[in-house]
């Protein structure tokens, strides 16, 4: 009886896992979901909390509450409410506030086993998904023909799609060469998830999954995708070495080795399609006068100068943020980056949801966990989604996994020798 209970525990844990991967699918809005996001968010939500119930009701499964797990849980529902609660309208922002605090205290506390099963189901279905959509893509950039249509986002903030069911590609982008976005609103939203996708899974290519992931993101041709790429494996090595200072020159000499091939390819072919797309874009995000271009290039001169001349003299607005309203109303076209979370919401927001991830790294702290967090700070810089379900909930998951990996074993041999040495 026990072990069929078990069974029936471990496949209403491995289901509702899947359904929490469909909320944070979902939170990366692709194609699909434009017209039924509340809907069915509302759906994957009710199916979530219905068999967490059903598996806290059952004696076998054994959440893990910690004060550090409590910790995380507080500064969730402050952050929530800086974000909606404080200028609530109405229901709509009670209901988004009390799912999102209550889904993410049930992820916080959920078994470990379980949390390590969310970086793996989410990891084998995230592949799935991009790889069809991807094997798809090839064909049309092979030339053959698929049916398509013509797609509007209905926040008419994007130029039309064409639509390939399977894929879907802008129809500003050129004719010879289209950028991979795969089901995804923008090609930065598949490359910078596909980046952290990668560091949690310790780009371990061996596995399919992973690789198909890396081929994503390479066909994405965004460099900010390529920027976290590769600082993401530098942090990993880094993390795991265990011979730090010959691991970083190794590290060094190699990139100087690239730049130098780089740079000259880039002075004798400077019209070639790779020093157009790639060479000149990277010199231009790195090396830009106001800044490195991946992160200042981020907004429009619009907003910019808004952001500048009045947003930043005002103590007030700075620390509490000005509500998203009013840069929807005021301007045409914000765009992503630091400044603009920061003009919606204040440093003070910026400021808790710092030591939210932070709390969640402390409850299981590892070097590869607190590595994570660096890479998703430098993320944020580029494009503010640490508030996506898909990168808050990969997190969780991603620091019980690192711990296990760095500390499971150990911690299990201790328990079996606790019983011999206490009869000692």
């Amino acid at each position: 009886m026990r072990f069929i209970l078990k069974n029936i525990s471990f496949n209403l844990s491995s289901i509702s896992i899947f359904f929490l991967f469909l909320l944070m699918l979902w939170s990366m809005n692709p194609w699909f979901s434009w017209h039924y996001w509340g809907i069915m968010v509302f759906f994957f939500t009710c199916c979530f909390l219905l068999l967490r119930l059903a598996l806290i009701s059952n004696k076998i499964n054994n959440y893990s509450i910690t004060v550090l797990s409590l910790f995380a849980a507080a500064f969730a529902f402050l952050v929530y409410s800086m974000m909606y609660l404080r200028r609530a309208e109405g229901i709509p922002d009670i209901y988004i506030f009390i799912r999102t605090v209550l889904v993410f205290f049930l992820v916080i506390s959920m078994h470990p086993k379980e949390q390590e099963n969310i970086v793996t189901i989410t990891t084998t279905a995230y592949a799935l998904l991009v790889g069809i959509s991807m094997f798809a893509y090839l064909l049309v950039v092979i030339g053959i023909e698929l049916p398509y249509s013509i797609i509007d986002k209905p926040d008419d903030r994007y130029p039309p799609f064409l639509n390939f069911r399977l894929f879907i590609i802008g129809m500003h982008e050129s004719v010879f060469l289209k950028r991979f976005q795969s089901v995804f609103t923008e090609p930065g939203h598949l490359s910078t998830i596909s980046a952290l996708f990668l560091y949690v899974n310790r780009y371990e290519l061996k596995r399919k999954s992973v690789l198909i992931i890396l081929i994503s993101l390479l066909l994405s041709l965004s460099l900010s995708g390529y920027f976290l790429l590769f600082l993401g494996y530098f942090i990993q090595v880094l993390t795991r070495s265990k011979r730090l200072f010959k691991t970083v020159s190794i590290i060094v000499i190699v990139t100087v080795m690239l730049a130098g091939i780089g740079y000259f390819y880039y002075i004798v072919y400077p019209d070639s399609l790779f020093s157009s797309m790639i060479l000149s874009r990277l010199e231009y995000y790195l090396f830009s006068e106001g800044g490195p271009g991946f992160i200042q290039d981020r907004t429009s001169k619009h907003f910019d100068y808004y952001y500048e001349t009045q947003f930043l003299k005002s103590t007030e607005e700075v620390l509490w943020g000005k509500g998203p309203e009013f840069g929807e109303t005021y301007f045409k076209r914000m765009g992503m980056s630091y400044k603009v979370f920061l003009f919606r919401n204040g440093i003070i927001t910026i400021i808790l949801l710092f030591f939210l991830y932070l709390s969640i790294v402390s409850v299981k702290p590892t070097r590869q966990g607190f590595g994570l967090l660096f890479l998703y700070t430098v993320s944020f810089l580029q494009r503010t989604y640490a508030l996506w379900e898909m990168q808050l909930f990969l997190f969780i998951g991603a620091i019980q996994y690192f711990y296990t990996e760095s500390y499971g074993n150990k911690e299990c041999i201790e328990r079996q020798l606790k019983p011999i040495l206490e009869e000692q």
